[in-house]
């Protein structure tokens, strides 16, 4: 890296992201991405889309069939790249996740293509029974075709079908938890000071309200107030008022003093890197070494309180959609029907 920004300051290399991405990925250069755009030296681009990008001119390149070469190019060019925001330093997800996953989604494209040239098949002659065994032999891999095959169909290249989208639904029995081991959890990251701040504070949100950690690391702090010695924070469109002992934590971690690049206080979850907030992995690495399973806690919580509140309810809250609450009612075997018609026809006490 020291070389790279040696040649950059002698001029043998351009001032620009592409050829910090270009380099193998590391802390230093997701560093040296965010300092020369907070510096303004560059434009302010999605780094790891422009990762991704650099990534699939090398991978690409390997692929011995010409046509796949040029179908995964329009593919990538027009469906998985544009998924990354404009300003990554602002995007409401971890982006770096999903650079990890979309290299993932390309890679299963590329094996199911490969797999076709050596049956000498192809998109359009591919019968379903075969397509349906090749996904189920492949597990996750194989699921992970859905969108490829969706767009496909959709340009007239495939007339297979593919439903095996994943979603959290169909995993929330795998790992369970019982409701009494995930206040039991609570209790510990309430406790656990040997834990950083930020693991603990993130891990109560997931734990209690159900929030996913990829939502929970791009909260930013204007979605924090106060009233007096309450905390409230807003993850959908009401503002929830947090247990005291939550809303101390909140607030201890959001009056640490801001240094360096942090300055304007976008994130409660500040990262290392200028502008940018923490990654998923940092916070879930202390929990999970504590033994602390967030998603079959978060899982555990979404069901709960699909028995306790409305899907609209819910939607507003958690600030998810409501066919998603919708789905977490009737998982959790609530039927809250009736609720419009109790709710015009019972007055208050």
């Amino acid at each position: 890296m020291a070389r790279l920004v040696h040649d950059m300051a002698t001029h043998r290399t351009p001032i620009c992201l592409r050829a910090v991405a270009k380099h193998p990925a590391g802390g230093a250069t997701g560093y040296l991405a965010a300092l020369l755009m907070e510096s303004g030296v560059v434009p302010t681009e999605n780094f790891d889309r422009i990762r991704l990008e650099v990534w699939q001119e090398e991978y690409f390149a390997t692929l011995p069939n010409p046509a796949n070469r040029s179908l995964l190019k329009q593919y990538a060019a027009w469906i998985v790249n544009p998924r990354f925001t404009e300003v990554a330093h602002l995007s409401t997800k971890d982006e770096s996740l999903r650079h990890r996953g979309s290299k993932a989604h390309l890679i299963a494209v590329c094996d199911f293509l490969g797999t076709l040239d050596d049956l000498n098949l192809d998109l359009g002659t591919i019968p379903q029974r075969i397509f349906d065994d090749y996904v189920a032999r492949h597990g996750r891999t194989g699921k992970q075709l859905t969108p490829f095959i969706r767009w496909a169909r959709t340009r007239g290249m495939t007339h297979l079908h593919s439903e095996y989208l994943q979603s959290d639904l169909a995993d929330s029995t795998a790992s369970a938890a019982t409701n009494d081991q995930r206040w039991a959890w609570v209790k510990e990251l309430l406790a656990a000071e040997d834990i950083g701040l930020s693991a603990r504070v993130a891990g109560l949100l997931a734990i209690i309200y159900g929030t996913a950690l990829t939502r929970v690391v791009s909260l930013r702090c204007e979605a924090v107030t106060f009233d007096g010695d309450s905390t409230y924070l807003s993850l959908g469109t009401e503002p929830i008022k947090l247990p005291d002992a939550v809303g101390s934590l909140l607030r201890q971690l959001l009056d640490v003093a801001p240094t360096g690049f942090h300055d304007d206080n976008t994130w409660i979850f500040k990262g290392d890197r200028p502008g940018r907030h923490l990654t998923t992995a940092a916070l879930r690495l202390p929990l999970t070494k504590r033994g602390i399973n967030i998603r079959a806690a978060k899982n555990v919580a979404l069901l709960n309180l699909a028995r306790d509140l409305p899907p609209s309810v819910l939607a507003d809250l958690l600030g998810i959609s409501i066919a998603a609450a919708e789905r977490w009612s009737t998982h959790s075997a609530h039927d809250w029907t009736d609720y419009p018609r109790v709710r015009l026809t019972t007055g208050p006490d």
